[in-house]
């Protein structure tokens, strides 16, 4: 690592919003100043993104990581958490082969369009896609009742505990 990868580190990790805004800041005045550049690059990103499924993959679970105001860290840690596989279930994939969801609190931060974001402190776990439907459908009759009385060891008691554990009941 040279002085520079040792500076920026050491940055990054001392005063990391700081330092990301004077990056952007840097960034941004580069690109005003040199608009071939910023073509150069988006060409480049288009061509990665368009022959490189691995890195497309890449983007997309940064950008939906980012949708709900947290980390790829953070996932990593909640599925370590969960031992790999959804909160309510089993079921390692989200839809279609997919990583699973981000289920968050929506009375907290609706998410809606056209870019919407949640702030990060009202996620609960992971979800597969069955489950995360299935939860909806449970708050929602929350909404209208205040008594659900589960048959035990099913998922709807996990379920009411899972609600439970993170504040919602």
């Amino acid at each position: 690592m040279n002085t520079q990868q040792k500076w920026r580190a050491k940055q990054l990790k001392e005063r990391p919003e700081e330092f990301r805004k004077y990056n952007a800041d840097r960034a941004k005045a580069r690109y005003h100043a040199n608009p071939e550049l910023a073509k150069t690059q988006q060409a480049n990103f288009k061509k990665s993104y368009d022959t490189n499924p691995a890195f497309r993959a890449k983007i997309i679970f940064a950008a939906s990581v980012n949708r709900y105001g947290t980390t790829p860290k953070w996932y990593e840690d909640k599925l370590e958490e969960q031992h790999g596989h959804c909160a309510l279930c089993e079921s390692i994939n989200g839809d279609a082969g997919r990583r699973l969801h981000i289920d968050h609190k929506h009375e907290c931060c609706p998410i809606g369009p056209p870019r919407g974001r949640t702030c990060g402190k009202c996620n609960r776990g992971l979800l597969c896609g069955v489950c995360n439907r299935r939860l909806a459908a449970v708050e929602a009759i929350l909404k209208d009742t205040t008594t659900l009385v589960p048959r035990w060891d099913t998922w709807l008691e996990d379920a009411l505990l899972y609600l439970t554990r993170y504040g919602c009941r």
